[in-house]
């Protein structure tokens, strides 16, 4: 019961990560290419952040999507209101616009956790090899 318990929570720390990783795959293998509408720009904490929508034929419910720019793709999009997008045919809300800036958020956030808790195992497996005293209440 305690492993599959360990495989399960193995799977949900890294499945943002795995799931992230898998759509990059997807969509460099799959994408298709097609040139969004800027609707928005700003700002804000040192991101440059767009808003923008897909073409109908791709995306007919007409979604807004946002996402962070380089600082040149930002001025590009905001200048000519286009913006190129990679996008799974089919799953509009799966796609990458050219020049979004990188953030390994789910990557660092998985690393971090599964290091502890492999910290966590190497204690239980030290504390169960380690002998008890016989007067060690623990013991009886």
């Amino acid at each position: 019961m305690r492993r599959l318990l360990l495989l399960l929570v193995v799977v949900l720390v890294n499945l943002p990560a795995a799931h992230e990783k898998w759509t990059d795959h997807e969509l460099a293998s799959k994408g298709r290419d097609v040139v969004a509408t800027v609707l928005d720009g700003r700002r804000t904490a040192g991101s440059n952040l767009v808003d923008y929508r897909l073409p109908r034929d791709v995306d007919p419910r007409q979604r807004t999507f946002s996402a962070a720019l380089e600082r040149d793709a930002y001025d590009r999009a905001l200048r000519t209101k286009r913006l190129d997008v990679r996008v799974l045919p089919g799953k509009p809300g799966s796609n990458r616009p050219a020049g979004e800036s990188g953030n390994p958020l789910f990557l660092v956030v998985a690393l971090g956790a599964d290091a502890l808790l492999l910290v966590v195992l190497a204690l239980a497996w030290y504390r169960r090899r380690r002998p008890l005293a016989p007067d060690d209440p623990r013991s009886l």
